[in-house]
């Protein structure tokens, strides 16, 4: 069933992102009087073909491969002069602005889909974890360069309001990428704000990244040690707890969040340890408890039987915005979205951001299954994020990409007539060789990960 919600998920996001991108092109080359003869999503042998137009009829065709999509354009051959009706309607004729634009309609509409999507999950709102501090890893660079502390509730960073953890974690990848240090306001559990720097800039250039907060940088979301189900036959189930009950401490130790709870389990496997909790009544126990043990990735763990509960209402955020909002809410996250991947494909270029960050179609897929289980608000989210990357890969200056397409373009309005078609076929091979060996490493790094324990 998850094979299937994951593929489900893939083929819608490569449809409508792949749809908008090419209608892009099919409009604007309409408008500037372009005879277009083929509308089609997918590559390959066409699984379904139809005409499609009265005035002007095209095959609307969907194909066999879902990464991409074409729009066949009128082109006049040397050896092929164009019916009289035609003259003037081949793409290849036109003047270089026009072509540039054409090209450059189908990122454009990519950006603009993004505002819209955005703008909905602005109307919707994502269900978000508040942006308190529930874990600092002690090798973590945020504890070897900073005075943040288990409680610690960010209110901004660099006087940029933050209402929930994914807001948090979009702003310190973005000062990370740019080498910042960053200025945070936080608040302690007692109510005391105080201004904290953290300098991103000495972090390595491998840094940035899926699990950026919690790998590099050692910062967890607060998560309390409650308890929201009891194992049968468990140890936990042994020592008398129940659903509701507060861990309190572990052979004398505070435990905080949950993650301590984790791993202080894990670090006994089959030991005794002193639990004390509280019970949903408010009632303070402590028992001695024998943990199980059990073996995950190749390695002894603790096991007690245990799982957390849901999040309290208090440690939920979900912002909903009125439609003027969500619209501004929807250009400033494209904006940012897009600076970020263009500022880190730069990086990445430097060799100041590991290539391990670009993912490929198994990738996608994966993150496309998981944001659609979740709800409407983080699918619609992912397909912005992803339309923002289909429209900045595109511009980049290719061949075979738009963005090559516009560099001709740019050559020719400063040269005054267009390169040579030896040039235009070299080129187009450099472009076609460039975007295989990406390709390649996408899916060389779709596979490292799904092979990782």
């Amino acid at each position: 069933m998850a094979v299937l919600i994951t593929l489900l998920a893939f083929l819608i996001a490569m449809g409508v992102l792949v749809t908008f991108h090419e209608f892009g092109h099919f409009w604007v080359a309409r408008r500037l009087g372009v005879r277009i003869l083929r509308f089609s999503l997918g590559f390959g042998p066409p699984l379904w073909q139809r005409q499609v137009g009265k005035k002007e009829p095209f095959a609307l065709q969907l194909a066999a491969i879902p990464l991409g999509g074409y729009v066949k354009m009128l082109e006049e051959e040397p050896d092929k002069p164009l019916a009289v009706a035609d003259q003037g309607r081949a793409f290849n004729t036109l003047a270089p602005w026009r072509r540039a634009i054409i090209a450059l309609a189908g990122p454009g509409a990519n950006l603009l889909l993004a505002v819209l999507l955005y703008a909905l999950v602005g109307l919707i709102g994502i269900p978000g974890i508040a942006p308190i501090i529930g874990v600092v890893k002690p090798q973590g660079f945020a504890a070897q360069h900073s005075s943040i502390v288990p409680g610690d509730r960010i209110l901004q960073v660099n006087d940029r309001i933050i209402r929930d953890w994914h807001e948090l974690r979009m702003r310190l990848l973005a000062a990370a990428v740019d080498g910042q240090t960053i200025h945070l306001l936080v608040q302690r559990p007692g109510g005391q704000k105080l201004h904290v720097d953290l300098p991103l800039q000495k972090l390595p250039p491998d840094s940035v990244g899926r699990d950026f907060l919690t790998d590099r940088l050692g910062l967890e979301p607060y998560i309390p040690p409650v308890i929201g189900q009891v194992s049968p036959h468990s140890p936990a189930a042994g020592a008398g707890l129940h659903t509701g009950d507060r861990i309190l401490s572990i052979d004398g130790k505070q435990i905080y969040s949950w993650q301590d709870l984790a791993r202080a389990i894990e670090e006994h496997p089959a030991e005794k340890i002193r639990l004390r909790w509280s019970t949903s009544a408010g009632k303070q126990q402590e028992r001695s408890v024998s943990l199980g043990m059990v073996l995950a990735q190749g390695k002894r763990m603790g096991y007690l039987g245990i799982i957390a509960a849901p999040l309290p209402k208090d440690l939920m955020v979900q912002v909903q915005r009125n439609p003027v909002q969500a619209v501004s809410y929807g250009v400033r996250q494209t904006w940012m979205v897009t600076s970020l991947t263009l500022e880190m494909i730069v990086r990445m270029i430097q060799g100041k951001i590991s290539t391990n960050n670009i993912s490929g179609p198994i990738g996608i897929a994966e993150v496309a299954g998981q944001s659609l289980v979740a709800g409407p608000a983080p699918y619609l989210a992912f397909l912005a994020l992803l339309s923002v990357s289909l429209a900045v890969i595109n511009l980049l200056p290719l061949p075979v990409l738009d963005g090559g397409h516009i560099l001709f373009a740019a050559i020719e309005i400063v040269r005054g007539h267009p390169l040579s078609t030896e040039w235009m076929q070299k080129a187009q091979m450099i472009g076609i060789v460039l975007i295989l060996m990406l390709l390649f490493l996408a899916l060389y790094n779709d596979t490292v990960r799904m092979l990782k324990p």
